[in-house]
């Protein structure tokens, strides 16, 4: 019963949240030794998840009031929507990218990344495509707008946090190593004859 059970939840968390369960190459007691554990950021995790989901609704909404407002802006103005919203795509789908990654494989550079294309460049493009009124936005754009900014908010917290905690976890756990491969190497002895 308990092992069906295990198993139900299990397949519901892989459908759920995907990339969560992976298979470790030592044993249970070799993480308990050494000092290991999973660290990923569940708050992250939820916040990239649903990052995700919104994504293609948020593009879908863009280029739609885009389309529709493009002939009362300037030309100017056009210029630069397009030009920031084709920005914020690509660095979207790459940041969500090193997100995934960095998160749920406790990878440093990856969440590193993820975090610094988050608040250097995309943070200012969406508050840009938010705020400015020359842009000429629309309640529905502001809505969708406000969504991808406050998920992108949680995100950079999260994402802070842990980026903190797995640079600790990291150091500890070599310090760790160091001091396991100083205990078990055994000075080498020579005869003397």
């Amino acid at each position: 019963m308990a092992e069906t059970w295990k198993r139900t939840v299990t397949s519901f968390s892989d459908r759920l949240f995907p990339g969560l369960s992976y298979p470790h190459p030592y044993s249970e007691s070799d993480y308990i030794y050494f000092g290991n554990e999973i660290i990923s950021s569940l708050p992250l995790q939820m916040s990239l998840y649903f990052n995700v989901l919104f994504f293609p609704i948020w593009l879908i909404t863009v280029a739609v009031m885009l389309h529709v407002k493009y002939d009362c802006l300037s030309n100017m103005y056009r210029f630069i929507v397009v030009t920031v919203l084709v920005a914020v795509i690509g660095i979207e789908c790459l940041r969500l990218y090193l997100g995934y990654l960095g998160n749920l494989t406790e990878k440093i550079p990856e969440l590193a990344g993820f975090w610094m294309l988050s608040l250097l460049l995309q943070f200012p493009l969406q508050i840009f495509l938010f705020a400015n009124e020359r842009t000429v936005p629309q309640v529905v754009e502001r809505a969708v707008q406000g969504v991808m900014l406050s998920l992108l908010v949680v995100e950079l917290v999260s994402g802070f946090i842990a980026l903190r905690r797995a640079a600790r976890h990291q150091t500890k756990r070599f310090h760790l190593l160091q001091l396991h491969m100083q205990g078990s190497s055994t000075p080498l002895h020579h005869k003397e004859e």
